[in-house]
């Protein structure tokens, strides 16, 4: 393990792990935090400028390999292999990190500079290589969703059910509060799937003041709600795939809907999320699942 951590790239099913086939980690950069930019505006008379928050930019960043192939044949095979490895593609792909201590970080990149493999290589059989990434979202986060069980109302014991959050109902009606600690140090926006029966389901980020709100509408048995509040997706579908946005209220806040990171250098932040609704049987089951996310490595 080189730089401290082990370095993969996966696209859809198919994985490569850069040390298993040779090739080392030997300088970064670009891998701390977030660039951002911060927005001012200034009045006719003001002196300085009100400050209106900031927001991310793209990340570029560099890492630095050692192409060694031990041979002249396998040092050529090894400079075509890492080029067809980090050529530009139509999508981008997973960069994973995984320290020696078991985190592992991931960001969505392409390759968009580098590998120029210029003649004065350090020997016959080595050299060093450099790669540019560009990160649309620069934010790094887990691969692993994460994995929480309750049981609720008049559930039984509580139950299972991998990289969801799920609430079970017992009762006719639910009104319920669950906190979640969340400990990425920046935001995320969560999925959520209801499924029915339920009227009226209302999500509410305590913390935030962010409200999904369904108020009016009743999802039935054997149907589901997925709100997903990703940016780029913010979308309501049901489970045939058909958009039903138009049942949030018009004071919901799907745009915005997210997980607060904690501030300075605590561990974590408690979301406190409720769920209220009627009209639901053992069968009504409400999900959420997230990815933490945070501002670099």
């Amino acid at each position: 393990m080189s730089g401290g951590y082990n370095l993969s790239v996966h696209i859809d099913a198919d994985s490569f792990v850069l040390q298993d086939n040779g090739y080392n980690v030997v300088g970064d950069t670009g891998l701390g935090l977030s660039p951002l930019q911060r927005h001012e505006t200034r009045g006719a008379q003001q002196h300085g400028a009100t400050d209106r928050g900031r927001t991310l930019r793209p990340r570029n960043f560099v890492l630095q390999f050692k192409v060694d192939g031990q041979t002249f044949r396998g040092y050529w095979d090894k400079r075509d292999e890492l080029v067809r490895v980090f050529k530009s593609t139509e999508s981008l792909f997973e960069l994973r990190f995984t320290f020696q201590n078991g985190d592992v970080r991931s960001i969505d990149c392409n390759a968009v500079g580098g590998l120029t493999y210029p003649s004065n290589r350090r020997s016959a059989f080595a050299d060093r290589a450099s790669v540019e990434f560009r990160a649309p979202d620069p934010t790094w986060y887990d691969p692993n969703e994460q994995s929480e069980t309750y049981g609720i109302g008049g559930g039984s014991d509580a139950f299972d059910i991998p990289l969801e959050i799920p609430w079970q109902i017992g009762a006719s009606t639910i009104d319920i509060t669950k906190s979640i600690a969340y400990a990425g140090s920046w935001q995320t926006n969560p999925i959520i799937k209801i499924v029915g029966p339920i009227t009226d389901c209302v999500i509410t980020n305590l913390t935030t003041d962010e409200v999904l709100d369904f108020t009016g509408t009743t999802i039935g048995a054997g149907d589901y709600y997925e709100i997903d509040t990703r940016y780029g997706y913010k979308t309501v579908t049901d489970s045939s795939g058909v958009s039903q946005i138009a049942d949030l209220t018009d004071d919901s806040d799907l745009g915005t809907f997210h997980l607060e990171p904690p501030v300075l250098n605590n561990a974590s932040k408690d979301n406190d999320i409720q769920v209220t609704g009627s009209g639901v049987t053992e069968a009504t089951e409400i999900f959420l699942r997230y990815k933490t996310r945070y501002l670099g490595i």
